[in-house]
């Protein structure tokens, strides 16, 4: 496939499964294969996933900043935002808003989601919902406001 077809899965992807919640669009988009550590594979791994974001934010909203394609790899800077209004885990639901930067790499195989490579700011979100007390981190923590200056 063109890169710009697999550019197109990507954006399914997020536009579909993650922002629109429609876990029964990985079936089409995810390959049996498709690792996601710690939690299993293939598109009912995608579903678990999912569903895990979108009971702690079930307003879930994850902005495509910048997508990059290269042979069969395409390569995604995004911005996650939403409102922690369930559980994540044992940390019960805040109501507190957050932001998120990742990155991530998805392989495309056959216009399927092959493998994933990712990056998220896990620390930061924890630091924002008040899991992990700011002050028990050295680095200067950037307020969700002001992570897009």
């Amino acid at each position: 496939m063109s890169t710009e077809s697999n550019k197109a899965v990507v954006r399914r992807f997020i536009a579909e499964v993650w922002n629109a919640g429609n876990l029964d669009a990985a079936d089409e988009l995810v390959h049996p294969e498709y690792a996601i550590s710690g939690i299993g594979t293939g598109p009912d791994a995608v579903r678990h996933n999912v569903s895990i974001y979108r009971t702690a934010f079930p307003d879930l909203e994850c902005v495509v900043e910048q997508l990059i394609a290269e042979g069969d790899w395409v390569a995604v800077r995004l911005t996650l935002r939403g409102t922690h209004l369930g559980p994540l885990g044992d940390i019960l639901a805040t109501g507190k808003p957050v932001t998120m930067k990742e990155l991530v790499f998805w392989q495309v195989e056959s216009g399927k989601l092959r493998a994933i490579w990712s990056q998220g700011d896990a620390l930061g979100l924890r630091i924002q919902i008040g899991a992990i007390p700011a002050s028990a981190w050295h680095s200067p923590v950037i307020p969700a406001e002001e992570q897009d200056r």
